[in-house]
Parts: C-alpha cells; sequence; structure tokens
C-alpha cells in the first residue's frame, strides 16, 4: 500500500517541479510579449504553454487527491491491524 502512496508522492513532486518550470516560461514569455505584444510566435507559445500549466495543474490537483485518499486508506488498514 505504501508502495502506491510513494508513487503518488513522486507524481505530486514531479508536478510541482514541471509547474515551476512552466511558471518560469510564462514569466519569460509575458516579458516578451511586453515587447512585441502581436508577435504571432510569442502568441503561439503562449497559448501552449498555458494550456500546458492547466494541464499540469490539473494533474497537481489530481496526485494529491489520489495521495491523499492513499494515505487515508493505509491509515484504515492500520488501525484494522492495531485492533
Amino acid at each position: 500500500m505504501e508502495n502506491v502512496c510513494q508513487r503518488y508522492q513522486l507524481e505530486l513532486q514531479k508536478a510541482k517541479e514541471t509547474a515551476g518550470r512552466l511558471e518560469s516560461e510564462l514569466h519569460e514569455i509575458r516579458l516578451k510579449l511586453r515587447n512585441q505584444p502581436t508577435h504571432s510566435g510569442y502568441l503561439k507559445e503562449l497559448k501552449k504553454i498555458t494550456l500546458d500549466m492547466t494541464i499540469t495543474l490539473n494533474e497537481l490537483e489530481h496526485c494529491q487527491f489520489r495521495l491523499d485518499e492513499c494515505r487515508a486508506e493505509t491509515q484504515k488498514v492500520e488501525e484494522r491491524y492495531n485492533d
């Protein structure tokens, strides 16, 4: 059971790292768009990064939910064995 929880913990950590990287990329592209607000390449990149960020945040939320669920299930099993 703990192995499954560790998997979700690892996925959560990776999602957080990805979100941080995407946040940096988003900041960079916004700075570029300040100078050239109609640059089609930058706008396309902004759209892609925004979509990737949305997907990553959904994954992060899902992993957190599954991790919480796993920990609750593990706690129930441990309580059963301790009784």
